[in-house]
């Protein structure tokens, strides 16, 4: 157990419903499969990271102490890769003794020190690995794969590479970005969580969902009420998303498989006032995202405008990927990182939020309140998880308004 989980152990308190899905995250959910698949993708990211490192001769390049910026001035990228050379030097310097952090406060640099230390697997060992528990845990190291390939061309040659992805724009990528955002099991967990949590937690009436994309959350959700006989709890289904192919290709999906469930299908951006995109102030009962929320440039200014969109006791439920520590990297982080959205889109706090993007624990339970919400909750006990699931990373975030 980390020093922050033992934290979480002892700060988060447990409601009966926390704990009965606590319960059902280690009994269920989190398999003896996924934990090892989860495990791979850490010894995966850190082979990536070194590799890239030798290959771009960075032991050169911080013979002397270094800025990300100065790396990123040298390299020739785009200057907002520095969150991107920074989160890569981040978690080396967390790891390994050959890259040394110091900071004086103002400026963190990077050094080099000392010999890079041989692995002791391959990324062919870990993909045999990982093929062993299943095809689709496979779709995680493509992922991982592709973003060391397309490292530089992503930030200097196509700085809008990955953002044509994210958004449908790329058609050759098209099923890469599906595979790692729905058959991925490590991913889809987001999903089934987040359509658990709902049933645990909402009865019936309007939910609008944020940043939708290709259809986890719609996806689980629908599946998990429909095996219950339930799917009338949901009165009506706003799905959003910034992607017109993937509104229209999700609603194709769903319409076809629910044609007796009332959606309507909309564009909305998340970092725009909900009331601006003519969503009507206390007009839903539960606003739902898998792994978007996080995107939001302002998470104070986003929550929000979810808590003016939502009937008085509504909820905002997000299905998220957390840090356990502030400037800890996911695997996924190798090829998100390489997109302009989602390195840029965060306006950093060292109250709630020291790194882009993801969110901990403490950030999320803080933005809540920041934003007025309360009942702030986040689940699963991860604190009650960590002696069997050390690198656990999906929770449920919640808080009503």
């Amino acid at each position: 157990m980390t020093p922050e989980q033992a934290v979480l152990k002892q700060e988060f308190s447990v409601t009966p419903r926390k704990e009965a899905f606590t319960a059902w995250c280690r009994d269920e959910l989190f398999t003896a499969e996924l934990i090892e698949a989860a495990d791979l993708m850490q010894q995966a990211l850190d082979l990536h990271l070194v590799s890239i490192y030798e290959k771009l001769g960075f032991a050169e390049l911080l013979s002397e102490p270094r800025s990300p910026g100065d790396v990123v001035d040298a390299l020739g990228y785009v200057e907002s890769a520095d969150r991107t050379i920074e989160a890569v030097l981040e978690r080396l310097a967390s790891r390994f003794e050959f890259v040394v952090r110091s900071s004086d406060g103002a400026t963190t640099q990077f050094s080099h020190a000392g010999e890079i230390p041989a692995s002791p697997a391959s990324l062919e060992d870990i993909h045999a690995a990982m093929a062993k528990l299943g095809d689709e845990y496979v779709a995680s190291l493509e992922f991982l794969a592709f973003g060391e390939d397309k490292f530089e061309y992503a930030l200097r040659d196509d700085p809008d590479f990955l953002d044509k992805i994210l958004s449908g724009r790329e058609s050759e990528y098209q099923e890469l970005w599906f595979r790692a955002t729905n058959t991925d099991p490590l991913q889809n967990v987001h999903g089934i969580m987040g359509a658990v949590a709902i049933d645990m937690l909402f009865d019936r009436g309007r939910i609008l969902e944020i940043g939708g994309g290709t259809g986890n959350g719609i996806r689980n959700l629908f599946k998990h009420l429909a095996a219950k006989s339930e799917l009338d709890r949901v009165e009506s289904f706003v799905f959003t998303d910034i992607s017109q192919k993937f509104i229209m290709t999700t609603r194709r999906e769903i319409r076809t498989d629910y044609p007796d469930v009332d959606t309507e299908w909309r564009f909305a951006d998340l970092n725009v006032a909900l009331a601006d995109q003519k969503i009507e102030p206390a007009s839903v009962d539960l606003i739902y995202a898998v792994n978007a929320a996080h995107v939001a440039k302002d998470i104070v200014a986003f929550l929000e405008s979810c808590r003016s969109t939502l009937k008085p006791g509504g909820r905002v439920l997000f299905a998220e990927r957390i840090r356990l520590t502030p400037r800890d990297m996911a695997p996924r982080e190798l090829a998100l990182n390489l997109s302009i959205y989602h390195r840029t889109a965060a306006i950093r706090n060292d109250d709630y939020r020291p790194m882009h993007c993801y969110l901990s624990p403490e950030n999320w339970v803080r933005v809540f309140e920041l934003a007025g919400f309360s009942n702030a909750e986040v689940w699963p006990d991860i604190g009650a998880l960590a002696d069997a699931f050390p690198n656990q990373y999906a929770a449920i975030v919640t808080a009503t308004a």
